[in-house]
């Protein structure tokens, strides 16, 4: 059984301390916690063995930009103890490692150059956020910031992605999950899980679009030759009326090929990469498809629950736009 490894980018950017990884993942947001627990058996892509999930309170995290606090860690502390013994019980394993899927709200990507790359990892966070305060609005020495090398930059500097989340909300989960006994080897977001997944199942090679889209807003990854190269975030006003939200929708989705188009990031004879992939729930597919393909003149490639997320007996128990960025996490296992 050969290894499957991340792409180098994605593994630095992680974090991975534990040289096997994870064989289970856990995915959380406002609604729901999720554990899936991946098995290989013959060939490289990990088969879904068992998935448990659990429905949260509405008021479980307080409202933050970059998601809240917990109100109650130990009620919190108390469903990651429940679903750990189902699927225990369901595997017949013990689940003591894991990856963690974040909402993309949750854990921002962005973009940094630094032509003299400091050798000490202190000194280069510490670039890293002096460059990340020049790009967000967010009170920097509060947040969580990993970065990792990404293709060349302009001249003769490097380019780096950056991770970012509030330091204060990652602690509050991470520890939830080891006084369950459970060790979180890597922390990523939905985009970084499916790009990944992406890659393995669906064999997507080069260059590409990924966009995820959800009800209130969309992720948008461009993925070059080299690793990503842009991304983009924006969340609506759910009051919004439909209508006003697809003119919002299709104005920033323009501007970003505008932005891509003047850059260059997929050569002088491309203007945009042959592959747009959406992924999202299917009761928003069809407004989002229609969104992009007016806004891009490109028809998108949906990804909907006839694609493979990977094999195995429970593969159709879990939704496509969570089952891929898990997937994409679990490969962080080697064999």
């Amino acid at each position: 059984m050969r290894s499957t490894r991340l792409p180098s980018w994605i593994e630095r950017l992680a974090g991975l301390d534990d040289p096997r990884g994870p064989a289970s993942v856990f995915l959380l947001d406002e609604r729901e916690l999720v554990l899936a627990h991946f098995v290989r058996q013959n060939g490289p892509t990990p088969e879904l063995q068992a998935v448990r999930r659990r429905e949260l309170p509405a008021d479980t995290f307080q409202e933050g930009a970059l998601g809240g606090p917990l109100r109650e860690p130990a009620q919190f502390h108390d469903v990651v103890a429940e679903l750990q013994q189902a699927a225990d019980t369901a595997t017949g394993t013990q689940v003591t490692a894991a990856a963690l899927v974040l909402p993309d709200r949750w854990l921002r990507l962005t973009f940094a150059e630094l032509e003299d790359v400091p050798r000490s990892p202190q000194h280069r966070q510490e670039a890293l956020r002096f460059k990340l305060r020049k790009q967000v609005p967010f009170r920097v020495e509060e947040l969580r910031v990993r970065g990792a090398r990404t293709g060349n930059g302009g001249g003769a500097s490097t380019r780096f992605l950056i991770a970012f989340g509030v330091e204060r909300v990652l602690a509050q989960i991470e520890d939830s999950f080891r006084r369950a006994g459970i060790h979180i080897g890597m922390v990523t977001n939905a985009s970084l899980g499916a790009v990944n997944g992406i890659r393995q199942v669906h064999d997507v090679g080069g260059a590409f679009l990924l966009v995820l889209a959800h009800r209130d807003g969309y992720s948008l990854l461009a993925h070059t030759e080299e690793g990503p190269a842009l991304y983009r975030y924006k969340n609506f006003d759910p009051a919004l009326p439909p209508s006003v939200a697809s003119r919002l929708a299709v104005r920033e989705l323009r501007l970003t090929r505008s932005f891509i188009e003047e850059r260059g990031l997929f050569g002088a004879a491309a203007d945009l990469p042959e592959h747009v992939l959406m992924l999202a729930a299917e009761a928003c597919r069809d407004t989002w498809r229609e969104r992009l393909e007016e806004a891009l003149g490109l028809p998108a490639r949906v990804l909907d629950d006839n694609t493979t997320s990977g094999g195995g007996s429970e593969a159709g128990d879990l939704e496509l736009d969570r089952a891929l960025p898990m997937l994409g996490a679990s490969l962080a296992v080697r064999t």
